[in-house]
């Protein structure tokens, strides 16, 4: 793989990957070098012909962020996902502000591989179908799950005065 291509690919993936990096660990930072090192794998062992280099790409972070548990032999830390805002003013980013913090709490209050499916699906854009292959579920349970996701997050927002 030449240098140009490994940057253009990690341009275009970096943040879907520290998305779901973050969702697996809830660690900022321990998301970013897990990212970086999915990279730095990538341009080392990722063949000339891969049919979907996100999908790959996702399935090298998760199985860096198992590595690092059996490394660390420690259970994943429980924080909740960072969302950045752009509001035009200090009131409007205030008000996102805390809706995106409802929601990061909400998201972080479901089990793992919940936050997981929410993470890949709208945070890093991966397909359903393909975040089934991910999580090595069939793709109706995914779709299943998800449904009652959104229902779920919807009714915590709600419940803070939010609605999605």
């Amino acid at each position: 793989m030449d240098a140009d291509l490994l940057e253009t690919l990690y341009r275009k993936y970096y943040s879907a990957a520290c998305a779901y990096c973050t969702a697996l660990c809830g660690d900022v930072h321990l998301a970013q070098d897990i990212a970086s090192d999915a990279f730095v794998k990538a341009y080392l062992s990722l063949p000339d012909e891969v049919p979907s280099f996100r999908y790959w790409l996702l399935r090298v972070c998760k199985n860096l962020w198992i590595d690092y548990l059996r490394a660390h032999k420690s259970e994943a830390p429980e924080a909740p996902l960072q969302f950045l805002t752009d509001g035009a003013t200090p009131e409007t980013w205030y008000i996102q502000n805390e809706r995106n913090r409802c929601l990061a709490n909400a998201i972080a209050a479901l089990s793992p591989i919940d936050r997981e499916l929410v993470t890949l699906h709208y945070f890093s854009g991966v397909p359903l179908q393909e975040a089934a292959k991910l999580l090595g579920k069939s793709y109706p349970a995914v779709r299943q799950r998800m449904v009652r996701l959104r229902q779920t997050l919807k009714q915590k927002m709600e419940e803070q005065g939010y609605g999605l």
